[in-house]
């Protein structure tokens, strides 16, 4: 009844009653929780028919409390020619993940939403109808985002846009989230943006799925399949980035493109998960030194298992390198060129028959390789 009738009443709940409170006589303890504010609220007035509503989404910001609310979403399709900017704590709640969409308003092609700081956003479709330009950008620290599906944008799903030291988009939590079909990036982490933490994040079909432009991001059960291009790259300055159970599957469907493409960024782990059916390489190491890639199944790539190319101290420890196609796709379980050197290559399975052309070719003459089946 809240929710429908859009009441932004205080609703009294009795929580605790102190103890000893009968022996002393006090009365009970009492707070008082701010009912979620409905965009159907006569106040608010949103009709949610895909037309521009950004002004009623501002009136709606500004009935909340100086310290902050909640926003809830019904079902529907609530249209925005502006980019709508969230204050300091405001939870902002959709009724279902399917069918309480935001979505560009007709002939609108800007950004469509912006959080600020200790911001929630759950169950809510961005549509962008491939008109839109970045469907939410993240532009504070220590927000939560969860049970988000993006879609159709015209550019990228999802922007991590800090300003500077002060106002930075850091020590964010993205959980449970679903981008397809986007045409520009799914996830691009821009400028002053590290520390965020992802879990069970999938992507499907965008230009690139993954783009780090900052450090020290944590990726945990992450999967990106289909993009045009790499599935994720990392650029400098993305260094110490961690991605543990991974799947990147079917990337560079352009005919060009990795699983993973690191170029100038040092201290990258990958932990865990399977690398298969890439259009190039599973991973290609360039100029990134001290890389770490453990415990992974890489196989049926359309180059190499991992490439090297001027990358110093890498280690490569107990992944299992083979292809399953007939006719074999993947070159070499490991190449390394150039001014590669000192990598560590153990406890493998690489055997040379499972490649088109054979086992690992190691560039530098500082190599450990040992105890690897091959």
């Amino acid at each position: 009844m809240l929710f429908a009738g859009g009441a932004g009443a205080a609703v009294a709940t009795t929580v605790a009653t102190l103890a000893g409170a009968e022996q002393t006589g006090s009365p009970p303890v009492t707070t008082v929780r701010e009912a979620p504010l409905s965009l159907r609220d006569p106040r608010v007035g949103c009709r949610l028919d895909g037309s521009d509503e950004s002004d009623k989404v501002t009136t709606a910001l500004n009935l909340l409390p100086a310290g902050g609310g909640e926003i809830f979403q019904p079902v529907g399709a609530l249209g925005l020619a502006s980019e709508v900017r969230f204050p300091t704590s405001v939870t902002w709640t959709g009724e279902n993940i399917g069918a309480a969409i935001i979505q560009p308003a007709p002939g609108y092609t800007g950004r469509l939403v912006s959080s600020g700081k200790y911001n929630q956003i759950s169950n809510v479709h961005f549509y962008g109808m491939r008109t839109s330009n970045v469907l939410l950008t993240i532009r504070g620290p220590r927000s939560t985002f969860h049970h988000l599906h993006f879609g159709n944008s015209g550019s990228h799903a999802i922007e991590f846009l800090g300003k500077d030291a002060d106002t930075s988009a850091h020590a964010n939590k993205i959980t449970d989230i679903n981008i397809e079909d986007c045409l520009g990036v799914g996830i691009l982490v821009n400028k002053v943006a590290y520390d965020n933490e992802f879990l069970n994040v999938w992507v499907g079909e965008c230009q690139t799925g993954i783009r780090l432009l900052d450090s020290a991001c944590f990726f945990d059960n992450l999967h990106v399949w289909g993009c045009r291009g790499n599935g994720v790259e990392l650029r400098e300055p993305a260094h110490r980035n961690i991605f543990q159970n991974v799947y990147l599957e079917s990337n560079g469907t352009s005919g060009t493109g990795s699983g993973a493409d690191l170029r100038q960024v040092w201290g990258t782990q990958f932990i865990g998960g399977r690398l298969w059916r890439n259009a190039t390489n599973g991973i290609e190491v360039s100029s990134a030194g001290r890389t770490r890639i453990m415990g992974l199944d890489i196989h049926d790539n359309g180059a190499n298992g991992i490439l090297g190319r001027d990358a110093d101290m890498c280690q490569v420890i107990g992944n299992q390198f083979y292809d399953d196609a007939t006719p074999r796709r993947q070159d070499r379980p490991i190449m390394t060129v150039g001014a590669s050197n000192n990598w560590i290559v153990t406890n493998n399975v690489m055997r040379a028959f499972d490649h088109r052309s054979g086992g690992a070719s190691l560039a530098g003459a500082n190599n450990v390789v040992n105890g690897n089946i091959g």
